[in-house]
């Protein structure tokens, strides 16, 4: 998909993720996630949310009014601009279930809310290799809400069945959501489908399900909020080289 204006589009793929943050929420930001910690910042700077965010740099709390997206989010100045919680730290948190949000940003998704970011195709002979899932195994189905991502919405990443599955939330009691460039989902296990939450301005529910190779429901979806002239401020504020709209520029 060509996007008229991939700035417009990252930003309300960046509110989208914001709206789904809470009060009182520890929200582990990871690698290659400018998206996500953009929108921890407009959370907590614009919607005044009082979520406190860990980051894969090992910072805890960064003054996020100050942050400057780098192209890695694991960048250690951002754990220089607060305090510092190594990753074991965060990890033992996880596991007593004290980490509420994980972004992931997984190739595949499928309607058993397993992710993949090992391979696609076979494991012995891949068509390609992917970066691996670190610690996605062991905390995707511990944190109290999972926002997944994929910005190439299409039957290839929206799949029936991953090609390997990297880690899963399948038999887990938390909420799962996706957001994709088309729309926001969230998992219902007991169907084995996605409910269809938000459509974004410029896709369709008819585009989506020709899109999506797993079952959707929730037809009736409202659109996608549009961000707002502040939100849109501060996030091209903290975002001057405009890495957020990469995803969002191919043709």
């Amino acid at each position: 998909m060509a996007f008229r204006d991939p700035t417009y589009a990252a930003d309300l793929i960046v509110t989208c993720m914001a709206d789904l943050l809470s009060d009182g929420d520890l929200v582990f930001v990871g690698l290659n996630s400018h998206h996500a910690l953009l929108a921890a910042a407009v959370a907590k700077l614009v919607h005044g949310k009082r979520i406190r965010v860990t980051t894969v740099a090992e910072g805890y709390e960064p003054s996020l009014a100050d942050i400057q997206v780098k192209r890695s989010t694991g960048d250690p100045e951002l754990a220089g601009l607060g305090a510092v919680m190594p990753t074991v730290d965060a990890f033992d948190l996880a596991q007593k279930g004290k980490v509420d949000v994980m972004f992931l940003g997984p190739a595949q998704i499928d309607s058993d809310a397993n992710v993949n970011v090992s391979v696609i195709g076979q494991l012995e002979s891949p068509k390609v290799r992917l970066p691996g899932g670190a610690a996605a195994a062991f905390i995707l189905p511990l944190v109290r809400k999972a926002v997944l991502w994929n910005f190439r919405h299409g039957p290839r990443s929206l799949v029936r069945r991953v090609d390997f599955v990297t880690a899963t939330a399948r038999n887990a009691s938390n909420r799962v959501l996706l957001c994709t460039d088309l729309c926001l989902l969230e998992h219902e296990r007991e169907k084995r489908a996605w409910r269809l939450l938000s459509v974004h301005p410029w896709s369709s529910v008819d585009e989506v399900i020709a899109s999506t190779g797993f079952d959707v429901t929730g037809r009736d979806a409202p659109p996608t909020r549009e961000p707002t002239r502040e939100e849109r401020e501060v996030i091209a504020r903290l975002d001057p080289e405009n890495l957020r709209t990469k995803p969002f520029s191919r043709a």
